[in-house]
């Protein structure tokens, strides 16, 4: 998994532990589909995220996740965002 062009994050456990302490900042989060495209084993995900941190502050931002699979498992999955746009 990689975030725009941070280092990829490789490996179940540490995939886990990032979305764990990611969520553990936050009182809720919510997410919608906007839009997806499959072709072959690549589908492009655009989501609208809602996060709320404990704090009460809000952040809104949209995403495109790229996803590339195998078998029935994601094999590869790069996060596209602008992180300026995500607002309070």
């Amino acid at each position: 998994m990689q975030e725009n062009a941070a280092p990829p994050r490789i490996g179940r456990d540490v995939l886990v532990a990032h979305e764990r302490a990611a969520l553990a900042r936050m009182s809720r989060v919510t997410s919608k589909c906007v839009s997806s495209v499959v072709e072959g084993d690549r589908v492009a995900i655009h989501w609208n995220f809602e996060l709320t941190e404990k704090s009460g502050l809000v952040r809104r931002f949209d995403e495109i996740a790229w996803q590339e699979w195998r078998g029935d498992r994601i094999s590869r999955e790069r996060f596209f965002y602008d992180p300026t746009k995500i607002v309070g």
